[in-house]
């Protein structure tokens, strides 16, 4: 009796040990066309732990996203790496990009971004490659709402681009 408790037990572990490996990667970009200020207004939404893992392989391996002294530094590298990975093109014209802020909710980070200087547009090209370096298991969902439509994708490492249209 005592092999098979044994047995039973290695079998639970190998199935616990599989499952805390496998993690989903996903963050959330919500844009909104305000047209009153001609500005799309931009919420990524990423998992901390993921947003810092990231950052510790491009910049410093000593970051530590948190509220404490070094949230400037951090935010210095946070803008850096977002605006060099989110792009946008509102009828084929490059969308300038403005980082905003973050905030910091629960495990998530949500990067507040403003596209300045948007006329009022028939098509949106979206090119998110948030996270794609850190895993090729990332998606990065995009809902964007414009006029009275709202209409989403789903980009991954190898289709990191796409595009809207709101006629």
């Amino acid at each position: 009796m005592s092999w098979q408790k044994a047995l039973l037990f290695l079998l639970l572990a190998g199935t616990l040990s599989s499952l805390q490996r496998h993690k989903f990667y996903v963050s959330t970009t919500n844009m909104e066309y305000n047209i009153q200020a001609t500005s799309l207004e931009i919420i990524c939404t990423l998992f901390t732990d993921d947003l810092e893992a990231v950052l510790r392989q491009r910049y410093d391996p000593k970051i530590k996203l948190d509220h404490g002294d070094n949230r400037t530094q951090n935010e210095i590298y946070i803008k850096k790496y977002v605006l060099g990975k989110l792009s946008l093109l509102a009828d084929q014209k490059q969308v300038p990009l403005q980082y905003i802020g973050l905030a910091y909710e629960n495990d998530q980070v949500k990067i507040y971004v403003e596209g300045r200087e948007v006329n009022d547009f028939n098509t949106l090209f979206v090119s998110n490659k948030i996270l794609f370096d850190l895993s090729s298991e990332q998606q990065n969902i995009i809902h964007v709402k414009h006029r009275a439509q709202r209409k989403s994708l789903l980009l991954f490492h190898e289709n990191p681009n796409g595009l809207l249209n709101f006629n």
